[in-house]
């Protein structure tokens, strides 16, 4: 990690060397040597990554699930494939059926050593929990899979559309 140098000497840090140097001080600090804390601080960049675009349709979830299976390749692990494209199809879906026709659907995906991390993004307006629950009586179970089968997931949205991401452990849910 080295930072680039300003007109006067000074060091020039990105986000991802500030995220870096924090997680190494927090290591420091827990009583680390500095370069074991280093060590430990710095995360694996991914193994693969993977960016589809979308057309909002009912091909959508077919696609995900197609695109995440170019992601995985040799992956042997029927457990976590499975899951990984359950959750991308059940996401993919949902930013079909809430989001904007208009839009494409993107969907991100990294595959790491240990996890794979999804991002699926639909334009269009605010989209609320409220809204969701009030759709459940003819399904709407989607995210209660999502939660289930993920380590961790968040929504944010907003006016501009609403983006879920998505971490999965390879070795499965707890």
């Amino acid at each position: 990690m080295v930072p680039k140098r300003g007109q006067r000497g000074q060091r020039l840090y990105d986000q991802e060397q500030v995220a870096t140097l924090r997680r190494v001080l927090a290591q420091v600090r827990r009583g680390a040597r500095a370069s074991a804390a280093h060590g430990l601080a710095v995360i694996p960049g991914p193994i693969r990554t993977s960016s589809v675009s979308l057309k909002p349709s009912m091909q959508a979830p077919l696609q995900a699930r197609q695109a995440i299976d170019d992601l995985l390749g040799e992956v042997d692990n029927a457990r976590f494939a499975f899951y990984l494209r359950l959750v991308a199809s059940e996401l993919v879906k949902n930013a079909f059926l809430h989001g904007s026709a208009r839009h494409v659907i993107r969907m991100d995906a990294k595959l790491f050593q240990d996890a794979a991390e999804l991002r699926v993004h639909n334009g269009g307006g605010r989209l609320t929990l409220r809204m969701l629950r009030r759709r459940r009586r003819d399904g709407g179970r989607g995210l209660d899979i999502v939660d289930a089968l993920a380590d961790a997931w968040s929504i944010d949205t907003g006016p501009l559309g609403t983006t879920v991401a998505v971490r999965l452990s390879i070795a499965g849910p707890a």
